[in-house]
């Protein structure tokens, strides 16, 4: 597991900046039991007037999650981004096992996700271009949710084709294959 942590306007001494990667690392190495490979974390903290931001994104082993959390004092933020990342990995850890076990169709999958809109919602200034890995609609239904997005594209694992997971405004899931 890869850990890089980023600073943002935020004024430390070397010796302060090297505690607080230290803490991060040692909070986030508890995530690793939840990846069976390589697994990219970045955290990024920033200070804004009295305000500490802590955000990560973890990418790797067929998971992307992010999250963001803020707090007056900076310990306290990672300790709550942490927990919420922790707490996302091992949903998305237990949903793989579930369906291991049995896979259901693709429209008992949707109706469990159905309840799922109302996820933290967090917006990326700078837009990436990802190498994905092809994957079924129920990996992706899992991604989506983790993502909390309005919509998500993946490339099917069967045909090969690019399709569109989507929120509809009933409040049902929308797909959209070419």
């Amino acid at each position: 597991m890869k850990i890089t942590v980023k600073f943002r306007h935020v004024q430390q001494t070397d010796e302060e900046a090297a505690k607080l990667i230290d803490y991060v690392e040692k909070r986030m190495q508890k995530l690793s039991k939840y990846s069976n490979g390589l697994m990219d974390v970045i955290v990024v903290l920033s200070t804004e007037k009295f305000r500490n931001t802590a955000e990560i994104l973890v990418v790797g082993d067929g998971v992307r999650a992010a999250a963001k959390e803020e707090s007056t004092d900076m310990n306290t933020a990672i300790d709550l981004l942490s927990d919420k990342i922790e707490k996302q990995l091992k949903r998305f850890k237990e949903r793989l096992q579930e369906r291991k076990g049995g896979v259901s169709s693709e429209m008992s999958a949707a109706g469990q996700y159905r309840g799922a809109a109302g996820a933290e919602e967090i917006a990326f200034v700078t837009p990436e271009k990802l190498a994905t890995k092809p994957m079924s609609v129920e990996e992706a239904l899992d991604q989506f949710q983790i993502l909390g997005g309005d919509f998500m594209a993946f490339r099917d694992a069967v045909t090969g084709n690019i399709n569109v997971l989507y929120w509809r405004k009933d409040g049902g899931l929308g797909l959209l294959q070419p």
